[in-house]
């Protein structure tokens, strides 16, 4: 029975040494990017060069109604979220845990506005249209097999809702009071609505993080067994759909127009830099379980 066993076992020592190994990276690479004092100081660099990118149209911009200008400030605008969560989610009693607090409502906000942008897909395209169908695909695996969600708990998530229909009204009435807007109404409200939405889309994370950390609440401990699985399915989405978002994007503007490309690379780049971030404390070496640990190098721990 020893001898059955074994194989088992070698696959299990694999296993807790390739945990521990990516526990230690990322921490590591969190570390070298925020250094040991401050949590803000990246992101906050990278939401003053896109503001930069910002003033630079402005002033740049003689005839008005520039189109990447409008862009970079709705980027600039989707960052501040990221950075308040950074500065934010440590001042909570179990940060690690909130994700499964929050993780399910900012996929389903970004299901929201990839759905949006796939059923209008024959009458607008936004974006790239079989990468908005690929993510919409994504945003739902992660929800069902990350989180468990299922239509009977759509209730739970009403706040999504009032913050999709805020986004698609707030749609409807830049596009009434723009009279510059060369497209029909119609089209011009789901563009813009798919666009708000997507700008919302950290924004029940914000919410949930800032009164957490002001009541100081503890009860977030039935989720720290699946936080770990809740954490890749949320981050394997968040970071495919946005490489398809950004960096694709950014590759094919980089020629035509190199402000808006620069603007897709530092979205990119705080994102990637909050799924470090949190990922970081997620899978922290000095939070693994001692059989994890001890597949760590002495020179890791």
């Amino acid at each position: 029975s020893k001898l059955g066993n074994e194989p088992t076992s070698r696959k299990l020592s694999t296993r807790n040494y390739l945990e521990a190994m990516f526990a230690n990276i990322m921490w590591q690479a969190q570390r070298a990017l925020h250094g040991q004092n401050s949590h803000i100081a990246l992101p906050g660099c990278l939401v003053g060069i896109a503001s930069m990118l910002v003033l630079y149209k402005h002033w740049a911009d003689d005839r008005g109604g520039d189109p990447t200008k409008t862009f970079l400030a709705l980027i600039v605008v989707q960052m501040l979220p990221l950075v308040f969560l950074e500065k934010k989610i440590l001042s909570c009693p179990d940060p690690v845990s909130m994700l499964s607090r929050f993780g399910t409502k900012v996929l389903l906000m970004h299901a929201a506005f990839l759905g949006l942008r796939v059923c209008c897909w024959p009458l607008l395209e936004m974006g790239l249209g079989v990468c908005n169908l690929l993510g919409l695909v994504a945003v739902c695996a992660a929800l069902c097999w990350g989180f468990n969600f299922s239509p009977r708990s759509a209730a739970a998530h009403f706040d999504v809702a009032c913050l999709v229909l805020l986004g698609i009204g707030g749609a409807f009435a830049t596009e009434v009071v723009d009279f510059h807007n060369h497209q029909t109404l119609l089209e011009g409200t789901i563009f813009t609505s798919a666009n708000y939405i997507e700008i919302l889309a950290f924004v029940p994370a914000v919410w949930m993080v800032h009164q957490v950390a002001k009541k100081n609440d503890e009860s977030l401990n039935m989720y720290e067994a699946s936080v770990e699985k809740q954490a890749a399915a949320f981050f394997a989405f968040l970071m495919s759909f946005y490489v398809m978002e950004d960096l694709v994007s950014a590759y094919r503007l980089f020629r035509l127009e190199p402000f808006g490309a620069t603007g897709h690379i530092v979205h990119f780049l705080l994102v990637s830099d909050f799924a470090c971030f949190l990922l970081a404390h997620i899978y922290n070496p000095d939070k693994l379980p001692g059989s994890l640990r001890r597949w760590l190098p002495d020179q890791w721990v």
